[in-house]
């Protein structure tokens, strides 16, 4: 087990990442430690999601000091820079969305006019790199490109055309000297790594995703998105509100510490302390039964009374950590360790130390049968 590297470690999370203008949220992000922050490029906006704030370059110029860039780099807020548009099916590599129907060009018109890979990499990419130019992004700090879907050895078109997209990719991103990332499967990092098509390695949550537990317990990834569909900054106090959606991260602490961040025309490192001290305070969820005591003393059926806050309602969480999901951890006894189940700062409860990995480094397999996944253990 490791341990932190102070009594005084700063274990709530560093990274996060959002599809929203964070400009409300600044000064409350930053007094929940969070010092990075994953915004998006992309080639055209995406309305039908209901994603009007996802574009970064949308949201000001770092010359206006009203933008949310100048705003993010006055708080002192560092950026992770994510390219996805329609990356969350296979079809994207035929420049299509899920309906089969062509993506926009580089305008913006639905054209109808189908393309090849090559031909969508492309505008993929000249997109990224121009927003990235104009927000202000140095050469040598890296863009992570989404492949936000899952797929398995038999999908032998989908590999070869995912292999096309990132060798367009990567040879405009080294001419203009940028590093090329991917954030996906476990089984999508693996393929692209060994053609030498990217730099950095970015795993999705999704863990019934092909060889993500494999890939994360190779030790070869940069960052882990640990939870998703997250929202802070929700509660009132006797209520809800519409808050922040967001997913976190953890930074690979056995990697460089150079995942391509920047900050203000310069790249940007996480504290190697901070890292350390994030990573070896995280555990996975390795029993499918994995309870939350409400408090060290309580007795097995006095539960965690969870409730979450999410586009202005609030919903009961059950009182335990889902298989293979990630969680922060604390203080501890000799048979109970606190937990930050949704690591949003805040600790939970108490579950048994068997409940969970004994490190970071070992993700569990997922278990698809849901009556086997509950009953299993960490045994």
């Amino acid at each position: 087990m490791f341990l932190t590297s102070g009594v005084y470690a700063e274990t709530r999370v560093a990274i996060i990442d959002t599809a929203f203008d964070t400009r409300p949220y600044l000064d409350r992000l930053k007094e929940r430690g969070v010092s990075v922050i994953g915004r998006y490029y992309a080639r055209c906006d995406q309305p039908e999601y209901g994603l009007t704030e996802k574009r970064l370059i949308n949201q000001g110029r770092p010359s206006d000091p009203n933008s949310e860039i100048a705003q993010m780099f006055a708080k002192g807020f560092a950026v992770l820079s994510v390219y996805q548009y329609y990356s969350n099916t296979p079809n994207k590599f035929r420049g299509q969305n899920r309906d089969g129907k062509a993506l926009p060009d580089a305008n913006c018109n639905w054209t109808g006019v189908s393309r090849s890979v090559e031909e969508e990499a492309e505008l993929d990419v000249q997109a990224a790199i121009s927003q990235a130019q104009a927000l202000g992004q140095p050469r040598g700090t890296a863009i992570y490109f989404g492949v936000d879907f899952n797929f398995t050895d038999q999908d032998r078109e989908t590999i070869d055309l995912m292999t096309r997209y990132f060798r367009v990719i990567k040879a405009r991103m080294d001419a203009a000297g940028y590093r090329t990332g991917a954030y996906g499967s476990g089984h999508a990092h693996q393929i692209l790594r060994q053609a030498g098509l990217i730099e950095y390695s970015w795993i999705s949550a999704s863990r019934a995703f092909s060889r993500t537990s494999e890939f994360h317990r190779s030790g070869n990834w940069h960052l882990f998105q640990n939870q998703v569909d997250r929202e802070w900054f929700g509660s009132t106090g006797s209520g809800c509100r519409r808050g922040l959606p967001l997913d976190t991260n953890v930074q690979n602490m056995f990697q460089d510490v150079d995942v391509g961040l920047w900050r203000d025309g310069e790249s940007y490192i996480v504290d190697e302390g901070r890292t350390f001290d994030i990573f070896a305070t995280r555990r996975f969820a390795c029993d499918g039964d994995a309870v939350v005591r409400r408090d060290k003393g309580s007795s097995s059926s006095d539960v965690a009374n969870r409730t979450e806050c999410k586009a202005g309602k609030a919903s009961r969480l059950p009182p335990k950590i889902d298989f293979a999901n990630a969680a922060r951890v604390g203080e501890s006894t000799d048979t109970l360790i606190e937990v930050d189940v949704d690591d949003d700062g805040e600790f939970d409860g108490w579950t048994h130390h068997s409940n969970l990995t004994a490190h970071f480094g070992y993700k569990p397999d997922w278990i698809f049968e849901t009556a086997r996944r509950n009953a299993t253990s960490c045994d």
